[in-house]
């Protein structure tokens, strides 16, 4: 029976010299895609209301609010930037339902900046808890509660490998969170992202509680129920969070890169389109959006919100999205195929398809595709200096620290 001791153990256990290289380096490539998409969403309605609750609770505080020359306590940092991510495209699991482990990210950069963390601690505490919101996604069924509460636990754990704290301390916070009925609908919602951000909060005040000798209750160790988890000391589940390269629903992204790729071997004129048909699995065709698509082959202007576009709309208008059952049976085997026809008003026809998109677990992105998607969301913020400094700092971040990288997100 999986209990928050054993995850406490395991997390406290996660050692940076014993990572293979290859989970060093995608720990590296989540860090730098979650700051990117963080970044990226800066600005908006949903962020902007957070920024401004945080920022009239907080003077001054030990953590940066990313984007901002603001700082606040840890916790409430961890509630702002989490909810950014969760506003931006950051990565998820294409697990049962959809989960984000980027609220662990945030919270685990957070915390690692206000105790100081050394960027080998800020790295092991970022793969144990994607290895343990892996395991969780996958085995733990949610049974009514939202993502986020998977988020909590997971960030948790990460929280108190990177900022040094010992097993029976991390149980304590596990403990202290696991105490908590719920932390959200399971129904989606605009809500979503402050969610995620209240997890990310939840976690760092854990530890923090622990930390200061809070003890979490006794009766929350059979939380977890009977799922068995095999927790692999490599958090080899690093590699099962997909990179999404556009700003658009992660089941939405196959059929994206699908209609990219017909552009870049056939250039269109929008005014020559006369249709464009999306085929794709059933639960992705309601957030395959006609303006992304048409976005996609027109000028591929993809890292904010191509579906608020208004200014395709003669190409969207043209556009529809089908179920296939063929590639509905394919995604129920772990693809996320999508099919996308072009035809020309003289009658010429082009068509591609495409079993996963780049950055998909099966297909991963490369280094390259995650800072070409860090460049094109934080190229408002960041001047070229300060984005090659950021870059140049996370993949190098063993032998930095938490503070310095923090120091470069104002």
């Amino acid at each position: 029976m999986a209990s928050t001791a054993t995850l406490a153990a395991f997390a406290a256990g996660v050692s940076y010299d014993r990572l293979p290289d290859s989970v060093r380096t995608a720990s590296k490539q989540r860090v730098l895609d979650a700051i990117g998409a963080g970044v990226g969403a800066t600005g908006r309605r949903a962020t902007d209301a957070v920024r401004r609750a945080v920022a009239a609770q907080n003077v001054s505080g030990r953590s940066r609010l990313w984007g901002t020359a603001l700082s606040a306590s840890p916790s409430d940092a961890a509630l702002y930037n989490a909810t950014l991510l969760g506003a931006g495209n950051g990565a998820v699991f294409f697990s049962p339902t959809l989960a984000s482990p980027t609220d662990s990210i945030a919270a685990v950069l957070v915390a690692s900046e206000a105790y100081s963390s050394a960027g080998e601690d800020v790295l092991a505490g970022v793969a144990a808890a994607c290895e343990i919101h892996g395991e969780l996604s996958w085995n733990v069924p949610l049974e009514g509660f939202g993502p986020p509460t998977h988020s909590a636990l997971a960030a948790t754990a990460g929280v108190g490998r990177a900022i040094g704290l010992d097993a029976d301390t991390v149980t304590s916070a596990l403990d202290i969170v696991a105490s908590r009925p719920s932390m959200a609908s399971e129904r989606a919602s605009d809500f979503d992202a402050v969610a995620g951000g209240f997890a990310a909060q939840t976690a760092v005040n854990a530890c923090i509680l622990a930390d200061s000798g809070v003890d979490g209750p006794v009766d929350t160790d059979d939380c977890l129920g009977r799922a068995d988890l095999d927790f692999d000391p490599g958090c080899d589940r690093v590699h099962d969070v997909a990179v999404l390269p556009y700003d658009v629903h992660p089941h939405a992204q196959a059929a994206i890169e699908v209609a990219i790729e017909l552009t870049e071997t056939r250039p269109f004129d929008p005014a020559d389109i006369d249709s464009v048909r999306v085929e794709t699995y059933d639960d992705a065709v309601a957030h395959v959006t006609p303006a992304a698509v048409a976005a996609a082959l027109v000028d591929r202007e993809l890292t904010r919100r191509p579906t608020d576009r208004v200014d395709l709309e003669p190409v969207a208008a043209v556009v529809s999205v089908e179920s296939d059952d063929s590639l509905t049976d394919r995604f129920e085997r772990g693809e996320t195929p999508a099919r996308v026809r072009v035809v020309r008003k003289e009658g010429e026809s082009f068509e591609r398809e495409q079993r996963w998109f780049t950055g998909h677990p099966a297909a991963p992105a490369s280094w390259g595709v995650v800072e070409d998607k860090f460049d094109a969301l934080a190229s408002e913020r960041y001047d070229e200096a300060r984005r090659r400094e950021i870059l140049g700092t996370v993949s190098g971040l063993e032998a930095e620290t938490a503070a310095e990288l923090c120091r470069l997100l104002d």
